[in-house]
């Protein structure tokens, strides 16, 4: 293992980064697998990192069956406001730069949970790992981020609120984004991009649970063999994209979605419910009391 802080890092980040970080403030440490660049204090957080690195990549390559046969760079920042001008979202506790073979990760966020050191690294190797392979077509953000989670147990890289809920009402309401919509990009505003990532999630679980874990494997192999997602799924899964969407989406309207959404905001019903009743109730008194005082103008002026 080596420790290194040298002034040339800044010519290193610079080249790494858009916008660039303040390299000055980093120092290094490099094992033959990984490299670690950190700020003042996080010392400690490398090292954790260069110990549980082994392990994390070998997990991965028994699930995805690829080697990672790269050595990545992972960054871990300390400041949160640094970090989120970097990432460009609130949300995002880490991100990867593929094609720099570079992982990020806002430590001020780490050992919240669901969010650990461990977790964070895994899925966004994952990334890496995803892009390393496939790179002569594109990769659906979708699919990406699905298989991401999966590996990651769940875990996205962004930090919110009730993300079930948001999944349930699109369920309840139809209105889920299209894959499409998905393809390249996701979503800024909080609430649609939560639902992009459960999205996400949702269809590689429905990939798996229908068509077992080799289901979202051969679509992997095929697009690394060079063929488009469409075409790879429809190879893999035997129907098509668009097919595909359409059963995921009926499973998610059914009446336990419903029945799972009401039980899951039932304290939130009960009080818009109470709040409406309040609300008639002071209405009809407001009503009774202007006829009561209409009735009284009209008997003063049958009856002086």
């Amino acid at each position: 293992m080596k420790f290194f802080k040298k002034e040339c890092l800044l010519i290193i980040i610079s080249l790494l980064f858009t916008p660039p970080v303040h390299a000055q403030n980093l120092s290094g440490i490099e094992t033959d697998q990984v490299t670690v660049l950190f700020d003042k204090s996080l010392e400690f957080a490398a090292r954790e990192v260069t110990l549980i690195y082994p392990s994390v990549k070998k997990e991965l390559e028994e699930a995805l069956c690829w080697k990672v046969d790269f050595k990545p760079t992972v960054v871990l920042i300390r400041e949160n406001d640094r970090f989120q001008l970097m990432a460009g979202h609130s949300s995002y506790v880490a991100y990867a730069v593929v094609d720099k073979k570079l992982i990020v990760i806002d430590y001020s966020r780490m050992n919240i949970q669901p969010f650990t050191l461990r977790v964070t690294l895994k899925h966004e190797l994952c990334h890496l790992v995803l892009h390393h392979y496939i790179h002569d077509v594109h990769l659906p953000k979708w699919l990406d981020e699905g298989v991401a989670q999966w590996i990651s147990d769940g875990i996205a890289e962004i930090m919110t609120g009730k993300r079930e809920s948001v999944l349930r009402w699109a369920a309840i309401t139809g209105r889920f984004i299209r894959l499409s919509s998905l393809s390249h990009h996701f979503p800024q505003n909080e609430r649609d991009l939560i639902l992009a990532y459960e999205q996400s999630k949702g269809l590689v679980e429905y990939i798996i649970a229908n068509y077992g874990k080799n289901g979202v494997l051969n679509i992997l192999e095929a697009m690394k063999d060079g063929h488009e997602a469409q075409e790879a799924i429809d190879m893999a899964l035997m129907i098509s994209t668009a097919e595909l969407e359409q059963r995921w989406r009926n499973e998610q309207r059914t009446w336990f979605s419903l029945f799972s959404f009401l039980i899951g905001n039932i304290y939130t019903i009960i009080f818009f419910v109470s709040a409406l009743l309040t609300i008639v109730i002071y209405i009809r008194v407001l009503i009774r009391k202007k006829r009561r005082f209409e009735e009284e103008e009209e008997d003063d002026y049958l009856y002086p």
